[in-house]
């Protein structure tokens, strides 16, 4: 801006960045933590190693080892539809800490997993809590092995009785899943854990859909049965406290049958709805940059709500957000009320928006009923 205090009087023309559209951010890019067959060396070991298929993995650190998740689960996230990856190689999850730090430095991250780690200790208070201070990535947890998933002190409701994500930016998914044992001569399956897959259906809706889509009765690529087949019982138990089930039916491959996010609180249970504000935040945050150094008046803020609402009715348009019209769907808020002259004196702009999210219909109501041309027998 001109400093107009030892400028010649006259006209002055100023220039700026008038407000554009918004392009929404990416969501499905995955990053995978864990053991590979080929380990970098020296200050390499727990650096980030950008993927674009399986080819390019298997070239830079490996292929199949016995022991190993991670190459099964990087496998899974491109057969299901995951197109770009961050692998994070690490001795033991005792380097997790300094994966998790190198994860900070990269904004495109939008899944986190780490194949195999099942001890509720670390993955709340490093994944978990990793993804809740980033605000805008989301944990895939593997649920622990357990031939009964129901008993109260069993491992799978003792470690989900430790594991808890306030604003829901992890689920939990279980049973493991079997797949063809890429080092068996003849055939035979292997048991691994669907994190890396479930990443990659994720990817898979977010592309073909949109993030807004709960990535829910998706079939699992790759998985050819469950470790532990569940019945409609042990599954709606499991519903109840969130964790979310593969399931087959008759005819069907394994398929994902649970939305749910590791919360109490009922406006994130689904991981959708998580995922969808996420992915509006992170939209906002890097499309109105050019807002910043404006001068702070009622131009910025008309120029801000046209930008805001020009987004989120594409949002709203693609399925994202309820409501008959964009203005039941959400709205934008940039008036004095929000910025009175001493929030504007401290350079501040505050921008208050609603949404009306689009939820998952996870049970759907068959009234049956049975009709002669007269009375009704209804079945509720």
């Amino acid at each position: 801006m001109v400093d107009y205090t030892t400028a010649a009087p006259g006209i002055h023309l100023e220039e700026f960045t008038p407000a554009g559209p918004i392009s929404g951010a990416g969501t499905g890019a995955a990053a995978l933590i864990g053991t590979t067959a080929t380990l970098p060396t020296g200050s390499d070991l727990g650096k980030p190693v950008p993927v674009t298929s399986w080819n390019a993995y298997r070239t830079r650190l490996g292929e199949y080892k016995a022991g190993l998740n991670l190459p099964h689960a990087v496998r899974g996230f491109f057969d299901n539809g995951g197109t770009f990856a961050y692998v994070v190689p690490i001795k033991d999850f005792g380097g997790l800490d300094g994966a998790l730090q190198e994860l900070t430095r990269l904004p495109d991250v939008g899944l986190v997993c780490v194949p195999g780690l099942v001890d509720a200790g670390p993955l709340k208070d490093k994944v978990i809590k990793h993804c809740e201070d980033q605000h805008d990535r989301f944990a895939i947890l593997d649920g622990v092995q357990d031939t009964d998933p129901l008993k109260a002190d069993g491992p799978l409701q003792t470690q989900r009785k430790g594991l808890l994500s306030p604003n829901g930016f992890a689920a939990l998914y279980w049973p493991w899943i079997l797949i063809q044992d890429p080092g068996a001569t003849g055939g035979g399956t292997l048991t691994v854990p669907p994190s890396g897959h479930i990443a990659g259906v994720m990817s898979r809706c977010d592309s073909t859909i949109g993030v807004h889509k709960a990535p829910a009765n998706e079939q699992v690529r790759g998985a050819v049965g469950l470790d532990h087949p569940l019945n409609d019982t042990e599954q709606g138990m499991l519903n109840s406290k969130n964790i979310n089930a593969l399931r087959m039916f008759p005819g069907t491959p394994p398929l994902v049958w649970g939305a749910r996010t590791l919360t109490a609180d009922v406006p994130w249970r689904f991981v959708n709805v998580r995922r969808l504000v996420s992915y509006v935040e992170d939209s906002l945050i890097q499309g109105l940059r050019w807002a910043v150094f404006q001068p702070n008046n009622t131009a910025l803020w008309k120029g801000l709500e046209r930008s805001i609402t020009e987004f989120l009715t594409r949002v709203w348009e693609a399925g994202g957000l309820f409501g008959r019209t964009a203005k039941e769907a959400f709205y934008v808020t940039i008036d004095e009320s929000l910025n009175p002259a001493p929030v504007r004196e401290r350079g501040e702009v505050y921008i208050e928006i609603g949404l009306a999210a689009t939820r998952p219909a996870e049970h759907i109501i068959l009234r049956l009923g049975l009709w002669d041309g007269g009375a009704r027998i209804t079945e509720g």
